[in-house]
């Protein structure tokens, strides 16, 4: 009974898949494009910093790269554009109240073992928000897994970068957070 009350949730919120949706409403147009743009752009950055640097040197992607990525696309765009999670890296990126219902459903519903929505949209009522679930890659372990296995010196650059960091303790498969985009 849970798990289908957490599916009519998340369904009611979720961008429908169909290609027209998004044409049909160019706000939400534009925030998929942003939230697309930007996870593509990051990964490729972290993907690059780990084979070339390390676990440790991805770090500074994060703190410092992801915030320069997210400028460049919201005056493109004329957006905003947040990373959260329940378990934020950075205080700064804690979630509002409308992020954290939504990465609080979409939680819930990944531990009843559901499958997430690609992304859920809250455009009625002027609300112009767009969320993007992220989901942990074997990759992403090195920096966001079980705290004993992170290595030595992941766990001292997280420390000075991150000191309260809560974004560990994830496996493969996990929902971390989402990014959330606002239509200007």
């Amino acid at each position: 009974m849970r798990s289908s009350y957490l599916s009519i949730v998340v369904m009611l919120l979720v961008l429908p898949a169909v290609s027209g949706a998004a044409e049909s409403n160019p706000k939400q147009a534009v925030a998929a494009k942003a939230a697309g743009q930007f996870g593509q752009e990051l990964r490729k950055k972290l993907i690059e910093s780990l084979q070339e640097n390390g676990p440790a040197a991805a770090i500074d992607v994060c703190a410092k790269d992801a915030p320069a990525i997210s400028a460049r696309i919201e005056n493109q765009l004329g957006v905003t554009i947040k990373r959260t999670s329940l378990k934020y890296r950075n205080p700064l990126n804690a979630p509002d109240a409308a992020e954290k219902q939504v990465l609080e459903v979409l939680a819930a519903a990944h531990s009843a073992g559901e499958k997430l929505p690609q992304a859920v949209s809250a455009f009625p009522n002027d609300r112009n928000r767009f969320y993007k679930p992220i989901t942990m890659e074997q990759t992403c372990l090195k920096c966001h897994g079980d705290s004993t296995t992170i290595s030595e010196a992941v766990r001292k650059e997280l420390a000075v970068t991150y000191p309260e960091d809560k974004a560990v303790g994830y496996k493969e498969g996990d929902f971390r957070g989402i990014i959330s985009v606002t239509v200007k």
